[in-house]
């Protein structure tokens, strides 16, 4: 089964989705991965937030594989949480490990959204396939209107896979203000 868990910052989304991968865990008596996408290294209050997400897991059941870059595919299993898409798509618009940067820096040409959404849904489709369930976690950044400059290509890019790993799934959540509300099930 596929899942889209969508919310702002600090909605409650991620208690949410740790409840539904549990509570899936347990009725399909399968493994618990929770597959993290942040870059230790990015800077800001990165140790805080990864420190506050590996608490919340703690005694829940979750192994945690770390999935940073992109350019590979990491061996899942069993009921599989990715925290979050958002950081997938920029750990794949901005690598932050040269030995990992994409193809097409390399090439010196820009990525377009079209090749970036291409390369990611090749990757959560191919995820997909190895676990039973593939629960991915996603930030709603542009419901405020437009974005800078600077973050389009990146808001973009999140949108596009935001709607469709949304269609691909069989249920969809929006988590605001800590409150659920299905948009698809």
């Amino acid at each position: 089964m596929k899942m889209l868990i969508l919310g702002g910052a600090a909605s409650g989304k991620s208690a949410f989705a740790e409840k539904r991968a549990v509570e899936r865990a347990k009725e399909q008596e399968e493994s618990l991965t929770y597959l993290a996408t942040l870059h230790p290294q990015s800077g800001g209050d990165t140790a805080e937030r990864i420190k506050k997400h590996v608490a919340a897991r703690a005694g829940k059941g979750f192994a945690t594989v770390e999935w940073t870059d992109c350019q590979t595919l990491p061996q899942v299993k069993g009921v599989v949480l990715l925290e979050d898409l958002g950081n997938l798509v920029a750990n794949y618009l901005y690598p932050l490990d040269a030995e990992a940067s994409c193809e097409r820096e390399k090439n010196g040409k820009a990525c377009s959204a079209d090749e970036a959404l291409s390369f990611l849904l090749d990757k959560l489709q191919s995820l997909s396939a190895q676990a039973s369930d593939l629960i991915c976690v996603s930030n709603e950044i542009s419901l405020g209107g437009n974005l800078p400059q600077a973050m389009r290509l990146y808001g973009e890019v999140l949108a596009r896979l935001n709607a469709a790993w949304a269609a691909a799934s069989e249920k969809a959540y929006a988590v605001v203000a800590g409150i659920e509300i299905a948009l698809k099930s």
